[in-house]
């Protein structure tokens, strides 16, 4: 299973599920990276029928909120890969980050 790459303050612990460059509770910059589970739980879910020009050509697509991680979660925003009605609850599993875009799929 892929681990997600997740962020961390050395200096106070806080996780991150994107990249920072300043702790926002410490304010260290002392950042490094921190892999945590890749499984996670959709949050919440919407679809986007009118999209940026960037992803113009996927509309309509599904984008999730997702706790990501066991042991530490964080939530992030991203897509699944195989599934256009994703419900509060499902099991994903991370699949990649592709140019700033987080990728899950369903899992179970």
């Amino acid at each position: 299973m892929s681990r997600f790459p997740a962020t961390r303050c050395a200096n106070c612990g806080t996780v991150y599920g994107h990249r920072v460059s300043v702790c926002r509770e410490c304010h260290a910059d002392e950042m490094e990276s921190h892999p945590i589970s890749g499984r996670g739980t959709v949050y919440a879910t919407t679809t986007i029928r009118v999209p940026s020009a960037k992803f113009e050509g996927d509309a309509p697509y599904e984008v999730c909120i997702v706790d990501v991680g066991t042991d530490e979660p964080v939530r992030v925003t991203a897509r699944l890969t195989d599934r256009e009605d994703p419900e509060p609850g499902d099991e994903v599993r991370f699949v990649e980050r592709q140019n700033g875009t987080i990728y899950f799929e369903i899992h179970g």
